[in-house]
């Protein structure tokens, strides 16, 4: 069976939303008893546990998943020429090197940025802890009732703010499986662009083609489709090094991006002289209407679609009360307007053709 890398991703992303909501189930369940400090130390050690797991979890798929992703890109390369029944150019034997230290880099960003996030969400639980805990003592709970008191004030934070993994250059802050799977889903992007890339410039190719798709965001649309130069050196295209992402050193144009490098070989093209005019146009936001809808909409289904999963974890720690109520009532709101932005989404993806 060929090795499929979405399937591994979504694999992934499985075991870090288990991780997440076994995070909030310890939160919403551990039992309120003893001295503060006791049951800190409790919490702390069951979070720290399930967060050394998934340090184990994301070493482990990186070693076996980001390689494979690579070579498998750098074989596409042969398979374009020996479909067409001719011999791929000759290797240099040097850039085995270079695969090498490329897939290297790339494993270790990988596991730097989840181990990162991890050590994150510890930080923030023991923070929003140790912030309900003074409110407890600020509103001057009798002794008894301190832990259990400061135990709801941290599932009522947690609801509210969730467990963040990451702030990004906006603030904004990413649960745990989310960041998990926009890194994965990136760094399987870069692995594909770089092994592609490099093998070609072993082969002493320079042409690449970046993948088309429907209803692309505005960021790739005016750069999806063309055929790129690697080096800059073939005057007849544009470089590579005009595409957003590309020209910062990354391997995509941004991350979750769904636009891959192809090898682009003239004599197998079916009309090179329209795929050089084509290239060199302006690059401008040439997408229809009706694909700027289907655009939008597939970002509200997408917006919908985090902010159900957030009132889903909301309800797993909440204690019972008017705001449980008020989260589940939101939920139901929530799927309805999913089923029916899905119909209006197929309609429009019907309207462009697809």
């Amino acid at each position: 069976m060929a090795f499929d890398p979405d399937l591994a991703i979504r694999q992934l992303v499985e075991i870090y939303r288990a991780a997440y909501l076994r995070l909030l189930e310890i939160i919403a369940t551990k039992e309120a008893r003893g001295r503060v400090t006791g049951f800190e130390r409790a919490l702390l050690a069951d979070v720290n546990a399930i967060l050394l797991e998934l340090d184990r979890t994301a070493k482990a798929w990186a070693a076996e998943v980001i390689p494979k992703v690579y070579t498998g890109s750098a074989e596409t390369v042969y398979e374009a020429w020996l479909a067409a029944g001719l011999t791929p150019p000759a290797f240099d034997a040097r850039y085995a090197q270079v695969h090498r230290a490329a897939i290297e880099a790339l494993v270790a960003n990988f596991q730097d940025q989840l181990d990162d996030a991890h050590r994150f969400v510890g930080r923030r639980i023991r923070d929003q802890w140790r912030r309900a805990q003074l409110e407890v003592v600020a509103e001057k709970i009798s002794t008894g009732r301190t832990v259990r008191e400061a135990k709801r004030a941290l599932q009522e934070r947690v609801a509210a703010e969730g467990l963040g993994a990451f702030r990004d250059a906006k603030g904004r802050i990413w649960r745990l499986d989310a960041y998990a799977e926009m890194v994965a889903r990136t760094t399987t992007a870069e692995a594909t662009n770089a092994g592609l890339l490099n093998q070609l410039r072993g082969m002493g190719r320079d042409l690449v083609q970046l993948t088309q798709h429907r209803s692309p965001c505005p960021i790739c649309a005016p750069y999806e489709g063309r055929v790129y130069s690697i080096s800059g050196k073939d005057k007849r295209y544009p470089p590579l090094s005009v595409v957003p992402g590309f020209d910062k050193g990354y391997q995509t144009l941004h991350p979750n991006c769904r636009h891959r490098a192809s090898p682009y070989v003239e004599e197998l093209a079916d009309d090179p002289e329209g795929d050089r005019i084509r290239s060199n146009r302006p690059f401008e936001d040439r997408r229809s209407e009706a694909e700027k809808r289907a655009y939008e909409r597939e970002q509200e289904r997408n917006r919908l679609r985090r902010e159900r999963r957030k009132l889903e974890q909301q309800l797993a720690v909440l204690p019972p009360g008017e705001e449980r109520d008020r989260v589940r009532e939101r939920l139901r709101a929530i799927r309805s307007e999913q089923r029916a932005l899905g119909r209006e989404q197929r309609e429009y993806l019907d309207e462009i053709g697809t």
